[in-house]
């Protein structure tokens, strides 16, 4: 993309172009999001707008039903396999598990899980924050779930990484935006909101666009006054001095009675002034061998032989005495600079909630059901406007009485009993019965559509007469939702990929992460991103792989068959798959996997036998250590005996001698 002109007005003109391009889209999210809250609107082709008197509100229902607490569980593997990449592949994945706990995923996917129904999908935007700090790091990931209608795409393009613009707006405050991008509150006159009226908020206008290089750029603005302009904006940045040439850091200008002028510019490399030692133990030297054409340079030259003290070793050649020479090769070396890695992925991820043919978005469930919603909604007001204005109405004789209490008939009788028999009723009451029929059949429609049934809403359904065909059917039932499921893991998958990207970017200092190994103790594991640095055997640069794949553990998700695995389990353990049942380890094993499987209180069976597991072993080396004494003594013991024997035979050769002597 060429950016050429006035910025504020080039970019607010492409986003008015692109706003335009999607208004239908937008229009028809707000009327699914009016459905899914209960809206008594009536579709009409023609002529006003009807309003019904009373809805039954399925849209809500049959999207409730489907909100999963599932968060997909990140799975990594290398792109071209040895150890070191195996080792790296765990380590991404070990920090990405961390990051689930880490971030707010649990109300973000609260979130998400109504957004993409409702609206057909749902934007994750994934920024890298250097105000996150810890006492040994700085920055870290910030992941935020926006509503679909927040964010604007290049028409025409229906995959987010193929687009070459596309934008992100936000609601904020006038004086938030004076404190983070350092502007001058007078430029924030002609900052206004696109949700409401308030003077004190304003909408910031975030555009993330790439280059003639396809490096990604970022530009902000709010009303008129211009926020950012940061050209490569993944790129390492660092302040230059155009006075004397040198870092913010380095310069002397000041001290030397000259005025610095900063300018912004990419770091591209890093040099290090140190050898840099990897998780594994590998050396980044400070001082790099030079390779050229895949050979490495050497400094040949030759030098006197010397002996053990010191003197010249030499040679007596037909009379003529000529110093032995040596042949020393010395290694070529130059200062290490490893190039820092830059990010190419726009960060941002949508995930759909059905694919849809040349849409940004999925398809949303409530346009598919919305004609259900609408003849319910017609008919439940018919069945109201029946019960309503039917009944049981008395016919009165003239000199009663009558008075209303609540809408209640009150009759007070001023006629003599005798006349009883003028009293009578109208039985006006409306059959309602074909009225709820048609609505729960359409009602049915609309579950089918959706692929949920009364057994996947945990309602009663008679068709299934044991438990395993309950089983069945509740996975029939969830079966039908899982390309929903597939495109969340996706999305997952995509985001972790951005991740992972900024980490190796960005994450300067070690990342401590923390995993249960398969003995269920609890170990540390390190994302450096040093251990990514290799080597390029022909002309010696120095790189980072980042060839590794990324997706979700489908294996993972337990969400909907928590009670099917605790029973697996068990006919696992009976069946003697673990090993001996009643072997404390095999029990070990068995409440690892129960406790993965979340159930209740196993973490507690699992911490109490492995404390019975560390007495039995403590016993264990007890009794062998015992066992070695008895031993040792026992060994003792026999040669004492031996050695006695040993003394008293000679003893006895001796006294034999002396008498025959």
């Amino acid at each position: 993309m060429t950016v050429t002109g006035e910025k504020i007005e080039l970019f607010k003109g492409l986003y008015e172009k692109s706003r335009a391009a999607m208004t239908a889209e937008y229009d028809n999210m707000q009327k699914w999001l009016s459905q899914y809250k209960g809206s008594k609107e009536i579709d009409c082709d023609y002529g006003p707008a009807q309003k019904a008197s009373y809805v039954r509100n399925i849209t809500y229902e049959l999207i409730e039903s489907q909100i999963s607490s599932y968060i997909p569980t990140p799975y990594v593997s290398p792109q071209s396999w040895n150890e070191k990449n195996e080792r790296n592949a765990k380590s991404i994945e070990t920090m990405l598990k961390n990051k689930r706990d880490q971030l707010p995923f649990e109300m973000q996917n609260d979130i998400d899980e109504r957004y993409s129904p409702i609206y057909g999908g749902s934007v994750w935007l994934v920024e890298w924050d250097d105000s996150i700090t810890t006492h040994t790091t700085v920055g870290d990931i910030r992941i935020t779930c926006i509503p679909p209608n927040r964010f604007v795409g290049q028409p025409n393009i229906y995959n987010v990484q193929d687009m070459e613009y596309c934008f992100v707006t936000f609601e904020t405050t006038k004086e938030e935006i004076v404190r983070r991008y350092d502007v001058d509150e007078e430029d924030l006159v002609s900052t206004v909101s696109d949700v409401g009226d308030d003077d004190d908020t304003a909408t910031i206008y975030v555009c993330y666009y790439k280059d003639e290089d396809g490096n990604v750029c970022e530009y902000a603005w709010s009303g008129d006054a211009e926020l950012l302009d940061i050209e490569d904006y993944y790129a390492r940045k660092k302040y230059v001095c155009k006075t004397c040439g040198k870092r913010k850091e380095l310069c002397t200008c000041e001290e030397n009675g000259q005025k610095p002028v900063y300018e912004l510019l990419n770091d591209e490399y890093e040099h290090l002034d140190r050898d840099i030692v990897t998780s594994h133990g590998e050396i980044i030297p400070q001082r790099s061998q030079v390779i050229k054409d895949g050979v490495p340079q050497e400094k040949v030259y030759s030098e006197a032989r010397k002996d053990a003290a010191g003197n010249v070793v030499v040679n007596d050649i037909g009379g003529v005495i000529l110093p032995l020479l040596d042949e020393i090769r010395e290694p070529i070396t130059e200062d290490t600079k490893l190039p820092y890695f830059k990010p190419t992925l726009l960060p941002v991820v949508i995930r759909k909630n059905t694919s849809a043919e040349s849409n940004l978005f999925g398809q949303s469930d409530c346009e598919f059901i919305r004609p259900q919603q609408q003849a319910i909604n017609k008919i439940e007001s018919r069945i109201m406007e029946k019960l309503l204005g039917g009944g049981v109405f008395p016919i009165l004789p003239d000199d009663a009485t009558v008075r209303l209490d609540n809408s209640i008939w009150k009759v007070s009788l001023t006629a003599s009993p005798e006349n009883y028999n003028r009293f009578g009723k109208l039985d006006l009451t409306a059959d309602i019965s074909r009225d709820v029929a048609m609505a729960d059949r359409i009602y049915d429609q609309a579950k089918r559509i959706l692929g949920i049934s009364d057994s996947f809403q945990g309602q009663y359904d008679g068709s299934a007469q044991s438990g395993v065909a309950k089983q069945l059917q509740i996975q029939q039932s969830a079966g039908r939702l899982t390309s929903k499921r597939q495109l969340k893991n996706a999305a997952y998958a995509d985001m972790d990929s951005i991740i992972f990207q900024f980490m190796l970017a960005y994450a300067d200092e070690p990342r401590d992460a923390t995993f249960i190994d398969a003995a269920g103790r609890m170990q540390n594991s390190i994302f450096n991103r040093y251990d990514f640095i290799e080597r390029d055997p022909y002309d010696g640069t120095y790189f980072y792989n980042s060839e590794y794949l990324f997706s979700a553990d489908a294996s993972a998700d337990v969400e909907k068959d928590r009670a099917f695995l605790w029973e697996e389990n068990l006919k696992h353990l009976q069946m003697g798959a673990y090993g001996d049942p009643m072997n404390p380890k095999t029990l070990l094993i068995y409440w690892l996997n129960m406790e993965r499987a979340h159930y209740p209180g196993a973490r507690d069976n699992v911490l109490r036998i492995q404390e019975e597991i560390r007495q039995l072993q403590e016993m264990e080396m007890m009794q062998k250590r015992v066992a070695e004494t008895q031993a040792e003594n026992s060994n003792l013991r026999k040669d004492a005996s031996e050695r006695e024997s040993y003394e008293q035979f000679l003893r006895d050769l001796m006294s034999k001698g002396g008498r025959n002597q």
